[in-house]
């Protein structure tokens, strides 16, 4: 709720100037022949409500306090604004700056001085309802229930209509009282206990209930709701949201036996179902929920968008496609992810040209930037590497962004043979972002493999100055040292203070084996590089751990190693490399 300002010249002031002014004189006295009877009955009113504010001289102090308070809450200072308004009150007895005070004390979470203020307004303005309601929500909230109770009977004697919206707030408060106290449970379960045919107030009880851990109360008043209100879905929501927090199967098994029984629950609860199957993982049952309601609703956008998804997910392309489109023409809200998830299916059924088409239809926003990319890396692919590059180029707002453009630039020109364009591209992003660690990183390992390692060397520790700990850096400092250096004392120290801060991190225990094995330590090596490549069988770790092992004479053994890399990796360059190198057979 957004707190409306203060009128500082009009409605309190004047009111506060006007009693305090004896010699002004009144005005003429307007004629009224063509006055309606109500606009007289509301100028009684009025008059009635003024004759009940205070006798006030605006003093200074009165002015300066309440303009003060304006510009402090304002300025944010809406707990301090509070303050002034209460101390403001006590002095003139207003009910106004009462209610004002409240206001502020409530915006700013203060329950204390919000509490005071809000009886101070009761005591002043003894007939106002709402001033009643604040200070029982004030007042449950703080937990201070042996109030709050009499309270809300005196409120409902005054105004029955009142009950519903008073029970639901109560179903909400109840929760937050100690975590569910006994205390608590009684509170409501005797205020509920007048209305027993009223949905709302089974509500209260069945939220106390819950909080108490009473499962019993929990489903007789369920049980209830179903006969009295059976399309009231407010109930059977909060219960879902409260199981999914703790079990999602609870709340999808609960949720299905509710829906059994309510037949017209709304489309909103309806939908939940396949929802919480999707966020169990239950794709399968998921779709054939959402395929039902849609049955029911065949023009639905959130419908088609669902069961498009599934589709997708479940790798029936063809239904995706229909239903997202479809989604699309009945204006479902998100059309550009919609746009962009079918760019992807599009890219997955090998179709560049009409991923191209998808994503190029995306506009500014969260999408543009992952569709731009995939542009790029399409025309890229296609053989169009500068084309690429300048879609690129004028992209992101934010830092992050400009990294995250400057790497996949780097990574398209590497991929296309041209390590030194990679360079020059990150060279001229760095001059923006001269300490970007990402940006750094990447150069490094462009100028290892431009066979500059005083250029690798250089941004790696560049990374450890500003990041002493950063052990991505620390590792591959190490590994560089080890592999295109005899430095291999010195890349064990950044090796071993990596492995330190991540024990089990199969990309530094295939560094540690590799220096290792530069040192001579033959069976260390062999030791680490094993477990680096059962973690994470990569080719490189492969091809590392295949000399090892042919180093040791354990010829057959490296032979079959690198021979089953290179059926999944024909051809891979340093497995290559190193089997030509040992004498091996490819």
């Amino acid at each position: 709720m957004r707190l409306k300002p203060l009128n500082l010249t009009l409605p309190l002031l004047l009111a506060l100037l006007l009693p305090a002014c004896a010699t002004t004189k009144p005005a003429a006295p307007v004629a009224a022949q063509n006055a309606s009877a109500p606009a007289a009955e509301e100028d009684v009113a009025a008059k009635a409500d003024e004759a009940k504010l205070p006798k006030v001289a605006l003093t200074p102090e009165i002015f300066y306090g309440v303009l003060a308070g304006e510009i402090a809450a304002q300025r944010g200072g809406a707990g301090s604004a509070g303050l002034t308004y209460l101390d403001l009150a006590k002095q003139t007895r207003d009910p106004r700056l009462a209610q004002r005070a409240a206001e502020f004390c409530l915006l700013s979470g203060q329950l204390k001085p919000a509490i005071e203020s809000l009886k101070l307004w009761i005591e002043l303005d003894p007939d106002s309802l709402q001033a009643r309601e604040q200070l029982f929500v004030a007042l449950m909230r703080s937990g201070n229930l042996q109030e709050s109770q009499p309270l809300l009977e005196d409120l409902l004697k005054r105004e029955p209509s009142r009950a519903p919206a008073a029970f639901v707030q109560l179903a909400r408060l109840s929760s937050k009282q100690n975590g569910g106290s006994p205390e608590s449970y009684r509170v409501v379960s005797e205020l509920a206990a007048r209305y027993p045919d009223l949905p709302e107030a089974r509500f209260a009880v069945l939220a106390a209930a819950a909080d108490n851990n009473d499962q019993a109360a929990v489903q007789r008043e369920l049980d209830k709701l179903a006969q009295i209100a059976p399309k009231w879905d407010l109930p059977v929501a909060w219960q879902v949201d409260r199981l999914r927090r703790a079990d999602v199967s609870a709340a999808v098994d609960f949720l299905k036996n509710e829906l059994a029984r309510r037949p017209d629950a709304g489309m909103e609860l309806q939908a939940a179902y396949p929802r919480l199957l999707v966020a169990a993982k239950r794709f399968a049952e998921a779709r054939v929920a959402f395929e039902s309601l849609l049955l029911k609703q065949p023009d639905s956008p959130d419908l088609l968008y669902a069961t498009g998804l599934l589709a997708y997910q479940m790798r029936d392309v063809k239904t995706a496609q229909q239903r997202l489109q479809a989604a699309l023409q009945r204006q479902y809200p998100e059309q550009d992810f919609v746009r962009y998830t079918l760019g992807q299916i599009a890219e997955e059924s090998h179709e560049p040209a009409k991923a191209m088409e998808w994503y190029r239809q995306i506009g500014p926003g969260a999408q543009y930037l992952p569709a731009q990319s995939r542009l790029a890396i399409l025309e890229a692919g296609d053989g169009q590497l500068e084309a690429a590059l300048n879609r690129l180029g004028s992209l992101g707002s934010s830092e992050q962004e400009k990294t995250s453009v400057a790497l996949l630039q780097s990574q398209l020109a590497r991929d296309a043979g041209k390590p030194q364009r990679a360079y020059e591209l990150l060279t001229q992003a760095l001059k923006a972002q001269p300490k970007s660690g990402e940006l750094l990183y990447e150069r490094s390992l462009v100028s290892d493999m431009l066979g500059n390692v005083g250029n690798s060397e250089r941004d790696l520790r560049q990374i450890l100055k500003d990041k002493p700990d950063d052990t991505q850096a620390l590792n591959a400092l190490g590994y560089t040292l080890a592999n295109r250096t005899t430095r291999y004392r010195e890349a064990l120290g950044f090796i071993e203070k990596a492995l330190k801060a991540e024990p089990e991190n199969p990309v530094i225990l295939d560094s540690m084996g590799w220096v290792q094995f530069k040192l001579g330590k033959l069976e260390a090596a062999r030791k680490n590089l094993e477990k680096a490549y059962y973690a994470m069988p990569d080719p490189e770790v492969a091809a590392h751990l295949g000399e090892v092992l042919w180093k040791l004479g354990l010829y057959q053994e490296a032979q079959a190693l690198w021979d089953r890399e290179l059926s999944s990796h024909p051809g891979h360059e340093v497995i290559t490399e190193t089997v030509k190198r040992l004498g091996g057979k490819l």
